[in-house]
């Protein structure tokens, strides 16, 4: 799978037609693809939040190896996984699944990541992201959505909240490699 900077270089956006978004099931072909994607999520997302260091330190290598068993167990029928695509090259996706939390009506699904390349912010990717793994789960019946998103990640929670999910009050510490922050859970749906 091709990510925007395996193409040419030539014209600049401005010059470019209006390219096409399209969102898919993603395979265990797509795993690489995945992982850069979300390395440099994180990097450009979490900046000024997580360290520069744990930043840098990011390895797509080792999360394509995550990435590999999380697919091929939605192949297996696990948790399923979309990927946006802007003209055949990988954008964005999205990872879902059952709920980690015990304290949720069930039926109810979580989703466990989703991340965008910094170049397609604002462009359509992520909406069309999480509405794919929100439709996915209510056609299965869940009445109840929820994701975990960095308390200080403004941008990511004024995007939630933009599409309809809100805070519902639930927080819990999260370590990441040393370095203590919160995280809160947002809710769709019952």
């Amino acid at each position: 799978m091709r990510t925007p900077e395996s193409n040419s270089p030539g014209s600049s956006d401005s010059e470019r037609p209006p390219t096409s978004l399209a969102v898919r099931r993603a395979s265990v072909a797509d795993a690489r693809a995945i992982a850069e994607i979300g390395v440099r999520g994180w990097q450009a997302a979490y900046r000024g939040i997580l360290p520069d260091d744990f930043l840098a330190g990011l390895s797509a290598a080792a999360r394509e190896v995550a990435w590999r068993s999380l697919l091929e167990s939605d192949e297996a029928g696990g948790a399923p996984a979309w990927l946006a695509e802007r003209d055949g090259c990988a954008v964005g996706f999205v990872a879902s699944g059952p709920p980690r939390d015990s304290d949720l009506p069930l039926p109810a699904a979580e989703i466990y990541a989703i991340y965008v390349l910094p170049d397609a912010w604002r462009r359509g990717a992520g909406r069309a992201l999480l509405t794919a793994a929100v439709d996915h789960w209510q056609a299965l019946g869940a009445a109840t959505l929820v994701l975990w998103v960095l308390e200080a990640n403004v941008r990511g929670r004024a995007f939630y909240e933009a599409l309809g999910w809100e805070a519902d009050g639930t927080s819990q510490p999260l370590d990441m490699g040393g370095f203590a922050i919160r995280e809160v859970r947002y809710r769709l749906g019952a």
